[in-house]
């Protein structure tokens, strides 16, 4: 039989463990835990929604370890496999398979040191005692304790949250004591109700760039593997992400970055395994958010990383279990990132009862494109507005050789959520009678664009003609893809009522016409968009068409070329 290797938790990047176990001749054997999710009931739901999706992908001749709320049970399951290596796939897996490594004589971290591993006040209180840079902070079990605290800090920029939660699980960002009180008494009324929430953490606020560095440690030797950088913007009263990019080129202030974090990982204690650190760096230099001890996150497939830096952080994280003269190897490699990639997250201005999601079409037409994930639609009616990144819109992964595309399609990106929202999470709005246009009969609109050459329209008319080939919504899959110029007249109510299945008409319209051709929209088109010319206009950029200046006098007909 082959020896085997015990991943725990793969709702995340840890799925990228199954396919690396198994190419390097081991057995992968995973153990799925609902007892290791903190928080409250709401806090869970939706990683326990992604470990659902994420078990059916499972190949099913992977062996699961049957789940079991005593540890000691879940211990002998364990050990019955003869695992060489157990290791946590996400982040709340790193305690328990921690204690399983260590009460199994395996690699890994020493189960004595796992809260500075997991909890954000004692990883600052390691790096206070080793001399290295650390955020004030201290646990409070009252309203008294915080405002005594918050007299100590002597700042108003104040941070509230749990000493042990995953991304920005009870985060709060405070400015003034009102505020901070107002965010300790939410958090505790909701520890008081949840024994899994736990202690609440109050610390100073740093205020700078946030970065992410991974390594990979083996017998305390580090190994630098990757950098990213986080953008974030005021929306709703608070710092929201906008994206994480990775750093294609080391700069100025990157080597302390990474210097400062060999120095927190040997503060910390880190001997082996991933640590995904986010560091702060203002004027005085980098300080530790947090670390965590499992691959980053992010759901990001083996492809695409391999894409970006010509490996992937599992596989890197084997080897330095598995293959010492490799991660030695690898340690010398200087860094160099193949190309520029962006994780966009989408962020909700406001509520929005979702009746259609054009954005599922909308990011597939991007030239960086690379994948994306919605996991809130079709699970909620209500999408909430962003508020952090639980309450995320969902999130797409782009890249491309040429690092300009990834981040002129990520700023446009950025400019239709927050100023056309409803392009890409649409809610069924009645147009005002005020701002429909009527349509001109089919043969008129051809002899205003002057119809010549081969000429393809997308209709909903009914209408046929002498000069042009006209299809409905269900004829253009089969329709010939090299036509010279297009007309796109789709003017009926209904044909708007899903907006998405209405955009993906378009864009497979759209990819019908030849480089070169000119594509023409009626005002009585476009009007029944949402953001009507502007509306129409997003769509065609995105599709990477050129807009070309209307002519006089022919009823706003909008005119633009595949070039």
């Amino acid at each position: 039989m082959k020896k085997c290797i015990v991943i725990v938790g793969i709702t995340s990047t840890g799925f990228n463990y199954v396919d690396d176990v198994k190419a390097r001749g081991y057995q992968p054997v995973v153990l799925e835990s609902e007892y290791v999710f903190p928080g409250t009931d709401e806090d869970r739901a939706p990683f326990l929604a992604t470990r659902e999706l994420t078990m059916k992908r499972l190949p099913k001749d992977i062996p699961m370890i049957e789940d079991s709320p005593d540890y000691n049970v879940l211990l002998e399951r364990v050990r019955a496999y003869d695992p060489i290596l157990v290791i946590p796939g996400q982040e709340f897996s790193v305690e328990l398979a921690t204690h399983l490594a260590d009460d199994l004589g395996l690699p890994g971290n020493p189960w004595s040191m796992i809260g500075k591993m997991t909890r954000k006040n004692e990883m600052q209180q390691a790096l206070a005692e080793h001399g290295v840079r650390s955020i004030r902070g201290r646990i409070v079990r009252s309203e008294a304790d915080a405002e005594a605290f918050y007299r100590e800090l002597d700042t108003t920029h104040i941070v509230i949250k749990r000493a042990r939660g995953a991304c920005t699980q009870g985060l709060h960002f405070c400015e003034g004591l009102d505020e901070a009180l107002e965010a300790v008494r939410t958090e505790l009324a909701l520890s008081a109700s949840a024994d899994s929430v736990g202690d609440i953490l109050m610390q100073e606020r740093i205020i700078g760039t946030e970065y992410i560095v991974n390594t990979v440690s083996r017998k305390g030797r580090h190994r630098f593997v990757s950098m990213w950088k986080y953008d974030k913007v005021p929306v709703n009263g608070s710092n929201v992400y906008n994206y994480m990019q990775v750093v294609t080129r080391l700069e100025v202030g990157h080597s302390s970055i990474i210097n400062y974090a060999y120095d927190v990982l040997d503060a910390i204690g880190i001997q082996w395994g991933p640590v995904h650190g986010e560091y702060m760096v203002d004027e005085k230099g980098p300080v530790l958010i947090e670390i965590n001890c499992r691959p980053m996150g992010g759901a990001m497939n083996r492809h695409y990383v391999d894409k970006l830096f010509g490996q992937h952080e599992t596989d890197s994280i084997l080897d330095a279990y598995l293959d010492p003269v490799k991660f030695e190897q690898d340690s010398r490699k200087p860094y160099r990132p193949l190309r520029m990639g962006i994780g966009k997250f989408f962020i909700l201005p406001k509520d929005v009862n979702i009746e259609s999601a054009p954005v599922l079409q909308l990011v597939r037409q991007l030239r960086s494109f690379y994948d994306a994930s919605f996991e809130r639609i079709g699970r909620e009616d209500l999408l909430n507005r962003t508020r952090d990144l639980e309450t995320a819109g969902g999130y797409v992964y782009l890249v491309h050789d040429d690092e300009q595309v990834v981040m002129d399609d990520c700023a446009l990106l950025h400019q239709v959520e927050m100023q056309y929202p409803q392009l890409l999470f649409n809610e069924l709005q009645p147009v005002s009678e005020a701002s429909l246009v009527a349509r001109q009969p089919l043969e008129q609109m051809l002899q205003d664009i002057d119809c010549c050459g081969t000429t393809l329209v997308f209709s909903d008319s009914g209408e046929s003609s002498d000069r042009a080939v006209v299809l409905n919504g269900s004829q253009l899959p089969d329709a010939y893809d090299a036509y010279e110029q297009g007309l796109l007249d789709i003017s009926r109510y209904e044909s708007f009522g899903d907006i998405e299945s209405l955009v993906q008409q378009i864009f497979m319209f759209l990819s019908k016409l030849k480089f070169g051709a000119h594509v023409y929209i009626p005002a009585s088109t476009y009007c029944h968009l949402p953001y009507g010319i502007n509306g129409m206009e997003i769509l065609l950029q995105v599709v990477g068409l050129r807009i070309e200046a209307p002519l006089a006098k022919q009823n706003r007909m909008m005119i633009a070329s595949k070039r």
